[in-house]
Order: structure tokens, then C-alpha cells, then sequence
């Protein structure tokens, strides 16, 4: 009896030691500490690589990055350090560690699911006129190059967009506004209306140079993403895009096509990490209340919401 206890405790033992896999990693830093911090980075982006090159799952970097890599601490066990020493930066640190690759394993499964299950956002794109600009980077044909651009990227990886119908509805509404920005309570109520998570509003300028040869154009454009729930410009960024052909009308063309698939690929990872957050904290949303002139009607309404 004593004999199968000791053969069980030594197969629990060696279970629980198979899940650790053993790895050296060097970082270097400011200071010993953030040496020691990228140096476990790395142990964990090893087990990481391992485990990814022999399954079949597929999953984001920057879901990885954001969720596991950042955490790393918490997948190394044990570690030891075999060499440490001064680099023209500051320190350069080497460890022996031990990366518990079970966790690694069903955390990025749990990620893989959760991504599967919520798929991705559906967004609305829509162009805003109040951008500065000559009138030519305003022409409805030059405005749809774009947003064919930005519409055929964001399918090409998967994202759900709002019909170009809608769009234009909402571009139309943000011209006959007066403001000089687009309010963000009614670029997120639009949105929300066609039950979009995400609107992005583009605006174009630029410039033409015609040559006695060719025609030049760069154009500049700018993005917002809006986070519809909250309300709030989850990110902006800004792109420029040069073309040159025979004509202006070509080069515009070619130029606003490759500009608007230029703009969304930083804008991607951005999505996805805030999505992903929503999904696993939950999400914040904001109410606005509008056309409620009664100041009783409208502590009213608070009452109830």
C-alpha cells in the first residue's frame, strides 16, 4: 500500500513539473529592475512561441502582447540569474527561469474562445466635410475612393460594416450641422442607431502639383474613432498619401484608394484591444437624453434611467 502511495505521489510530482519549461532570456534596461522585468518578457514570449508553433490556434499579437506579455511576472515560477552586468544604456541582465507553459497554454486558449465567441465590432465609416480642404478633395467620387478603401481593409480582416446607404445619411447630417467639430453624443447616437459599436469619421486635404509631364497629389487624411457606448474618441491618427499619373483625376484616384487602406491598418489593433477589454470588463455606456426642454420632465426621465 505505502509502494502505490510513493508511485502516485512521484507521477503527481512529475505532472506538476511538466507543465514548467525551462528557458534562458536576456534583457536589458535602465536599471537592473526593468533588465530583470524584459529579460522574464522574453522567457514568456518563448513559451509563448512554443506553444503557438505546435497547435493550430491562431491568435492576435496585440491580444497576446496585451493580455499575457504584459503579465509576465505572473507566468514565470521560478528564475535565477546567471549573468548581470553594466551596457552603455544600463543593464543587461541574464536568467535561467522556469515559464509554467500550462497556464500560457489555456490562457490563450480562453483568449482564442473569448475572441471567437465575440467576434469583431460592427463599425460605420462615414466622411466629414468640415475638414479643410479645396473643394476637389471633396468631390463625391474622391470621397468614395477613400471609403472604398478604409470599407475594403476593414472586411479583408473581418470587421462588420454599417451599408454605405447609412453613411452617406450620416454625412449629410453632419454637413447641415453648424459646428466646426462633429458632436461626439451625436456621432455616437447615429452610430448606435445602426447598432454600430465603432463610427470613423475621415477627413481629406492635400495638395495638387501639375507637372508638364504628370500630375502630383498628396493628400493628408485625418481619423477619429469614436467608441459609440461611451461616447468618447477612443483613438485619432493621421496619414499622408502620394500619387502621381497623367492626370489629376488619375491621381487622385490611386491616391485615395491606397490612403484609405493606409489609415486603418494602425487602427486596428487599437479596435481590437479596446473590444476585447469591453468584453472582458464590461462596458461603460452613456445616455444621452436630447429635446427635453422641462426641467421637471427631464429629472423625471433621470429618475427612471
Amino acid at each position: 500500500m505505502m509502494k502505490k502511495i510513493v508511485l502516485m505521489m512521484i507521477a503527481l510530482l512529475l505532472g506538476v513539473t511538466s507543465v514548467a519549461m525551462a528557458v534562458e532570456a536576456t534583457g536589458e534596461g535602465p536599471s537592473k529592475e526593468q533588465a530583470l522585468v524584459t529579460a522574464m518578457r522574453r522567457a514568456v514570449e518563448q513559451g509563448v512561441g512554443t506553444y503557438l508553433k505546435s497547435s493550430t490556434t491562431v491568435v492576435d499579437s496585440a491580444l497576446v502582447d496585451d493580455k499575457i506579455l504584459s503579465h509576465s511576472k505572473g507566468y514565470v515560477t521560478s528564475y535565477k540569474i546567471i549573468k548581470e552586468g553594466k551596457t552603455e544604456d544600463g543593464f543587461s541582465v541574464t536568467i535561467s527561469a522556469k515559464v509554467d507553459s500550462k497556464t500560457i497554454k489555456d490562457d490563450i486558449d480562453a483568449l482564442t474562445i473569448l475572441r471567437k465567441s465575440v467576434g469583431n465590432p460592427r463599425i460605420l465609416v462615414a466622411f466629414s466635410k468640415k475638414g479643410e480642404g479645396a473643394q476637389i478633395f471633396k468631390s463625391k467620387d474622391f470621397v468614395e475612393e477613400i471609403y472604398n478603401g478604409i470599407v475594403e481593409t476593414l472586411t479583408d480582416k473581418q470587421f462588420r460594416v454599417v451599408d454605405k446607404a447609412s453613411s452617406e445619411k450620416f454625412a449629410q447630417q453632419v454637413a447641415a450641422t453648424h459646428e466646426i467639430d462633429v458632436d461626439l453624443n451625436q456621432a455616437a447616437a447615429f452610430g448606435l442607431k445602426y447598432n454600430a459599436e465603432y463610427t470613423l469619421l475621415y477627413s481629406v486635404s492635400g495638395t495638387v502639383k501639375e507637372g508638364a509631364v504628370s500630375k502630383g497629389v498628396t493628400l493628408r487624411i485625418k481619423t477619429q474613432l469614436i467608441d459609440n457606448t461611451r461616447s468618447q474618441v477612443v483613438t485619432s491618427k493621421v496619414v499622408e498619401q502620394a500619387s502621381s499619373a497623367q492626370t489629376v483625376e488619375s491621381a487622385l484616384e490611386k491616391a485615395a484608394r491606397d490612403g484609405g487602406k493606409k489609415i486603418v491598418n494602425p487602427m486596428i489593433e487599437i479596435v481590437e484591444k479596446n473590444w476585447m477589454d469591453q468584453q472582458q470588463n464590461g462596458s461603460l455606456y452613456t445616455v444621452v437624453i436630447d429635446g427635453v426642454d422641462d426641467p421637471e420632465g427631464d429629472r423625471k426621465i433621470h429618475r427612471y434611467v
